[in-house]
């Protein structure tokens, strides 16, 4: 384990990061549920996973072109949650009915925004030691 490890450079702790924030961001957003402005995106849901599981992925099994592979999923999931999420910011920005960003929606959102920045900054350099 130490051997992996000494292998790895500061990137790979950067994408566990990114890895972390996005699990973390998807059983918050799972568990927090919808509502009537904002159903749970399967779609989302999908992406999502599938970013966190190729980033294990790339952590374990360094492939360089990998790297990208999540960091443009969790973005993508991103601009699906933009449209499924749209009704409900909508709502609360024109304060329609009284409704208000819950503490889950803010933690989600902030969870896949800087997974998706420490995606990017883990992706632009190798995971592994020359």
């Amino acid at each position: 384990m130490n051997e992996f490890l000494n292998k790895k450079t500061t990137f790979w702790y950067i994408s566990c990061v990114s890895m972390v924030l996005a699990l973390v961001g998807l059983i918050v957003y799972v568990v927090r549920g919808g509502n009537s402005y904002s159903p749970v995106s399967g779609t989302a849901v999908a992406v999502w996973a599938v970013g966190i599981v190729l980033n294990a992925v790339v952590l374990v099994k360094d492939f360089k072109i990998g790297q990208f592979i999540p960091y443009l999923l969790y973005v993508v999931t991103l601009g699906v949650l933009l449209n499924t999420e749209m009704l409900f910011a909508s709502n609360v920005l024109v304060s329609i009915d009284g409704g208000f960003f819950d503490v889950a929606w803010i933690a989600f959102v902030v969870c896949l925004v800087l997974a998706i920045v420490a995606g990017y900054v883990a992706s632009v350099k190798p995971l592994t030691k020359e």
